[in-house]
């Protein structure tokens, strides 16, 4: 096995540090409402990149500018610091020619006489059915309102991969040839906000491995996944 120019070592004390500057994943982050997530980790013998997505709502923002995809891209190969920036947020929705997805108002909750939006380039449907909501297992704070987040959450499951990141987003930022190895939706993440540090943390000192390696069969994972938003329920409660 040829040597590679960094170590696993390397890549938790870069995690650590952007942890420590608050620019790694806090899933329980109190202004966004977690929606869905995903890890990809990419190298070769001279270069690496490890890229998590979330997916979520920010009130904040508001309505369509509130539902992003942030990129939080890791590695020695990037065009930037690592962490995240104002470039690698992902604004993916609009209103469809049917009028305004949201309560005009607060921009906070969907808009009961809309039923269509736009998601990318697709014209998807709108589902405001209580019952819809239920079997995808989100409970409604305040029915027949549905929440922003709440839609978010109840559609994610059929529309997962249109709001995560294309290729061609990716490769916007981190080198086009640089290959995958490992790709994972579900894994058990550290609590930030009770100073839990990926270093430390025995999912990235598995996938700092692969990543030095190039063995994906270092990922053994022996917990269980936390990182769907029902884990997260501090998540955009402040």
């Amino acid at each position: 096995m040829r040597a590679t120019n960094y170590t696993a070592a390397d890549i938790l004390q870069q995690l650590d540090m952007c942890a420590d500057e608050f620019q790694f994943p806090m899933f329980d982050n109190g202004y966004v409402y977690l929606v869905d997530s995903r890890l990809s980790a990419y190298r070769n013998e001279k270069e690496w990149a490890l890229l998590i997505e979330v997916v979520g709502y920010s009130y904040r923002g508001g309505g369509h500018d509130g539902i992003t995809n942030c990129l939080h891209v890791y590695g020695n190969c990037l065009p930037f610091g690592p962490g995240t920036r104002n470039e690698n947020f992902l604004y993916l929705t609009a209103d469809s020619e049917e009028g305004e997805t949201f309560d005009e108002e607060y921009e906070q909750a969907l808009n009961p006489t809309t039923n269509s939006m736009q998601l990318r380039e697709q014209k998807i449907t709108i589902p405001h059915d209580i019952d819809y909501y239920k079997s995808a297992g989100v409970d409604l704070e305040n029915p027949p309102k549905v929440n922003i987040w709440e839609f978010l959450r109840g559609i994610n499951l059929g529309y997962k991969e249109q709001f995560l990141a294309t290729e061609k987003e990716i490769r916007q930022r981190i080198p086009a040839d640089l290959p995958r190895v490992l790709l994972l939706d579900e894994w058990f993440h550290p609590d930030l906000a009770s100073e839990e540090k990926p270093g430390n943390h025995r999912t990235f000192q598995m996938i700092a491995q692969v990543l030095e390696t190039g063995n994906p069969r270092l990922y053994q994972p022996t917990e269980q996944p936390n990182n769907h938003w029902k884990n997260w329920p501090l998540g955009g409660t402040l």
